[in-house]
């Protein structure tokens, strides 16, 4: 029974990393393949051309809705139903006759793209606290490998006759992807591995509840991990933007010079995130704050660093490889932990809703950063731009990490409390059945 059950886990995370891996790609193409589709259309199609990011305002407001709808009925059904919106949006990007019918279908898209929260939270109902982190860590590394493959590819596109085929084809994905969730993966109860009820047959059915939902969001902890996530996304927007221009620009560095200089930086967040997800596990068996002293290392030692860098001007050699290897290694370690936390002080049939939020803010914060380095580079100077806002972010995160150092702990405490009193009710029913 037990090596079923890990068979179960372990279908669920091989599914679910496709699926992200998958949805991430999509995304990441979706801004090349529009600008190839508005280079090869007339100027009498373009009437729908807007710099407004109509798909990311469209998920703001679903990445709510779905969280409230994760909480309240079966996921495994709901992330079937999100393949199949990505595959529906997918095929009408790549049959749109003209750009304005391209546009609003890549806004369609940002409906299934904010179903992210359902997975997440299902990990803390097929593994215990302390294996989440590693997990939240490898389905993680779908963002990192999406990325640099749409980085690697996205010049070409402009060369394919068959661009269409693309959206046909990463539809065709979605659609698979969607009957493999259905008919594969096995929604398990809510709370099932909770330490207080990893023994005990759940028999009540929780979902959510705005009375409890108000008091779990009114939690000092839940609101600094989002202030974390919110400010934590700032140097991701600014590196990824800024360093490639950086590098372009004042260095004066050719295409291929600048992949071979960032590729340590991917390969480093790459293994930095199951890294940092099994470190925090292994702390967080031994302390409450395991995560956090996670968290820590992640922020203070690309801190760092990237000081360094900018500080010597050095974007060359041996030292310089190594120095942006361990700066995406520790970069991505706080990510993993920041979510198996949200599990740690969750009531199960909350998760869903609170990683939602987490990811509004994190929405937020990607678009305001931008504008903010937008801003900031006109101001400052690239060079300082880029320095100047990841020290400043890091700043303000570890900050918010010692506040956490005296909340999180009560938090999870209140936790497990609430679970053992429902393990208490649990037995209850048992006994009367």
């Amino acid at each position: 029974m037990r090596s079923e059950s890990t068979r179960y886990r372990w279908v669920f995370v091989v599914t679910m990393f496709l699926f992200l891996l998958y949805h991430h790609l999509i995304a990441f193409l979706v801004e090349p393949l529009t600008t190839v589709f508005r280079g090869m259309s007339n100027a009498s199609d373009l009437w729908f051309y807007t710099e407004l990011p109509l798909d990311i305002l469209l998920s703001l407001v679903f990445f709510l809705l779905w969280g409230f709808l994760f909480d309240r009925y079966a996921r495994r059904r709901l992330i079937s139903l999100a393949g199949f919106l990505w595959g529906i949006s997918a095929w009408l990007m790549g049959l749109a006759p003209t750009f304005a019918l391209l546009n609003l279908s890549r806004a369609f898209s940002g409906i299934d793209r904010a179903s992210h929260s359902g997975i997440y939270a299902m990990i803390g109902d097929l593994f215990k606290p302390n294996n989440r982190g590693k997990i939240l860590g490898l389905l993680l590394l779908a963002l990192p490998m999406a990325f640099g493959f749409s980085w690697i590819v996205s010049d070409n596109l402009a060369n394919l006759f068959q661009w269409r085929a693309v959206f046909l084809m990463l539809g065709a994905v979605g659609f698979l992807l969607a009957v493999m969730v259905h008919n594969f993966v096995i929604e398990p109860k809510r709370g099932a591995k909770e330490p207080a009820l990893i023994d005990i047959e759940i028999m009540g059915t929780y979902q959510f509840d705005w009375e409890i939902a108000k008091t779990t969001f009114k939690k000092p902890s839940l609101i600094l991990l989002f202030v974390f996530i919110l400010i934590g996304v700032l140097p991701w927007i600014v590196l990824s933007d800024g360093v490639m221009v950086y590098l372009r620009d004042t260095i004066d560095l050719q295409t291929s010079d600048i992949f071979l200089v960032l590729l340590p930086i991917i390969s480093g967040i790459t293994l930095g995130f199951p890294m940092g997800g099994l470190l925090g596990d292994l702390l967080f068996r031994y302390k409450r704050i395991g995560r956090l002293l996670t968290c820590f290392l992640g922020i203070i030692v690309p801190f760092l660093l990237l000081f360094n860098v900018f500080s010597s001007g050095l974007v060359e050699g041996q030292g310089f490889i190594l120095s942006s290897l361990l700066i995406g290694f520790f970069w991505a370690f706080p990510w993993a932990n920041i979510m198996a936390s949200f599990m740690d002080i969750a009531l199960p049939e909350l998760r869903a809703s609170a990683i939602a939020f987490a990811l509004v803010f994190q929405t937020i914060g990607l678009f305001t950063g931008s504008l903010l380095y937008s801003s900031a580079v006109g101001l400052f100077g690239l060079a300082n731009a880029i320095l100047w806002l990841c020290l400043g972010a890091w700043l303000i995160c570890l900050i918010v990490l010692v506040l956490l150092f005296f909340f999180l702990p009560k938090d999870i405490e209140l936790l497990r409390r609430h679970m053992a009193y429902r393990s208490h009710l649990e037995a209850r029913l048992q006994q009367e059945e």
